[in-house]
């Protein structure tokens, strides 16, 4: 076993050698990673840098004339709802004017119409009534003279029928 010892101290020698160079291979390239990502970093904050100071200004530029703006936007809305509001209180009394209107239109017709019926039938009871009593007793009379003047006339019905319907329109 003492022959084994010196290689095993080789081999450990050897792997212990060949981590050190790894170990410094992974430091010289984080270390080369790291100064790009400082000089990116670095110009990425030179490239921003004056956009940031530019938006910053005009926010502030702004800001003023934003808060202008939404309190002019909010005194305009404000107008434009009570200026709605007093159109629906006018358009509302307009209809409710408007329908008392029709309704005592429609009264004043309807008094109108009744009273245009019952002036037509007082009509037709106080003068159509007598005509045709008249127009039954001047047939009468004539139908009275007609027999007693031995004239009998024959008159076809139709024609008979005509005439008293012609005589009911005196």
């Amino acid at each position: 076993m003492d022959r084994w010892l010196p290689f095993f101290v080789i081999i450990a020698s050897l792997a212990i050698v060949l981590q050190a160079i790894m170990l410094m291979a992974m430091f010289l390239a984080l270390r080369e990673s790291l100064q790009r990502i400082t000089k990116i970093s670095t110009e990425l904050h030179e490239k921003l840098d004056p956009i940031l100071t530019r938006t910053n200004y005009l926010l502030e530029d702004s800001r003023n004339r934003i808060t202008s703006m939404v309190a002019d936007w909010a005194e305009v809305s404000h107008i434009a709802h009570a200026q709605a509001v007093k159109f629906d209180r006018l358009v509302s009394e307009g209809v409710e004017m408007l329908r008392v209107q029709i309704v005592h239109a429609d009264q004043i017709l309807t008094g109108v119409i009744e009273s245009a019926d019952e002036v037509g039938s007082k009509f037709r009871e106080s003068i159509l009534g007598p005509v045709t009593q008249v127009a039954a007793v001047v047939r009468g009379v004539r139908a009275g003279l007609d027999f007693f003047s031995n004239k009998p006339k024959r008159r076809s019905p139709e024609r008979t029928r005509a005439q008293s319907d012609e005589e009911l329109f005196i």
